[in-house]
């Protein structure tokens, strides 16, 4: 029999990564830069990826679970229900915000109120959970529909955080045939592109000469433009960011003004955040945990712990661009650490 390959192992990441620094590559040769990426930059990704691998890895080989617990309480029905709560808040969101931000850059500004914060986070575990353990077709509905109501917000990454967790977790039940995999990859990558153009469009006092795919390429290149001005910086703010991740304000606004020096929100790469806070060694050591909490989360894929890791790998890789800056993700990295508690006992140590 032949064995089935684990395409979304954690060292997707590393791929992810890779792909995103060499668009970010070409992006800055040909829309931004006079020059290309400092090399400074490009080491330390790969720096950063030689890390998260050897936490990956030592947890692959060395580190099994006996069993895996599983969660017996949670009820379809109530599922079900609050994933269309969460719709139905975000629908109530749009209304009080008076229009559609997707159009709207004032109105995009203002899209992620505290119903967002409460309605996209509670969308995704419910929607993921219901379809690892009570999987059925017509449930894909329900994917399709979150995915265009949060869409409406006018950010990427609430439909890649949808439609991506959704298909991982498809892929570990096996319910990825030929034509739902293409259907759901055409509908992620135009609604990527999609949205990214139309807020680009819709941003006052702007022009915008660049087609969508060419924007994809621009924008990799802006965000690593701004982790190479990052660099010289490093290890300045002492965890301020840190601080307000779990606090009041606003991360990548802090990041543009103490970077950029003006006021705007600024993605910083996966790697921006931690090095502004500690420098190398913080960057060093957030590398690390993640590849060995991936590690740990990808060998409890069962039941709801195929859920549990499909949102937080999908996160994951949306924060190479935007960076580990949202308490709500940080909220599924909770849920991880809670499946790992509830397993603890269940963990044997390979030593050979």
């Amino acid at each position: 029999m032949k064995t089935k390959i684990d395409i979304f192992n954690p060292l997707i990441l590393v791929v992810g990564i890779l792909i995103f620094l060499i668009m970010g590559y070409i992006g800055s040769f040909n829309y931004r830069f006079e020059d290309p990426l400092d090399l400074e930059v490009i080491l330390t990704l790969i720096l950063s990826c030689i890390i998260f691998s050897i936490g990956a890895l030592f947890v692959k080989y060395k580190i099994n679970f006996e069993k895996t617990k599983e969660f017996n309480f949670i009820n379809e029905k109530i599922l079900i229900i609050f994933v269309l709560i969460a719709i139905i808040s975000q629908g109530f969101n749009l209304v009080l915000l008076g229009g559609i931000p997707l159009f709207n850059s004032v109105l995009k500004s203002n899209a992620t109120t505290n119903i967002w914060r409460v309605a996209y986070p509670l969308f995704l575990i419910m929607i993921n959970i219901l379809l690892a353990k009570y999987y059925k077709r017509r449930y894909l509905l329900l994917v399709l529909l979150g995915a265009l109501i949060f869409g409406l917000n006018g950010y990427r990454t609430s439909v890649l955080g949808i439609l991506g967790s959704s298909f991982i977790t498809l892929y570990y039940l096996d319910k990825i045939s030929r034509k739902i995999g293409i259907i759901f990859i055409a509908i992620i990558a135009v609604g990527i592109i999609a949205i990214g153009f139309i807020t680009s469009q819709s941003i006052a006092n702007q022009t915008w000469t660049l087609n969508p795919l060419e924007l994809i390429f621009y924008r990799a290149a802006f965000t690593l433009e701004v982790f190479e001005r990052i660099l010289p910086l490093a290890g300045t703010t002492h965890g301020h960011i840190l601080s307000m991740i779990f606090s009041s304000g606003s991360p990548r606004t802090f990041i543009g003004e103490y970077v950029l020096h003006y006021n705007v929100c600024l993605t910083s790469t996966l790697f921006g955040p931690v090095m502004l806070d500690f420098g190398l060694i913080g960057l060093s050591i957030q590398m690390l945990f993640m590849g060995i909490f991936l590690g740990l989360i990808s060998k409890l894929k069962k039941g709801v712990g195929i859920g549990i890791y499909s949102m937080i790998l999908t996160h994951t890789v949306i924060w190479i661009e935007t960076g580990p800056t949202d308490i709500m993700i940080w909220f599924l990295y909770l849920l991880g650490f809670i499946l790992i508690i509830l397993n603890f006992n269940y963990i044997n140590l390979n030593k050979n």
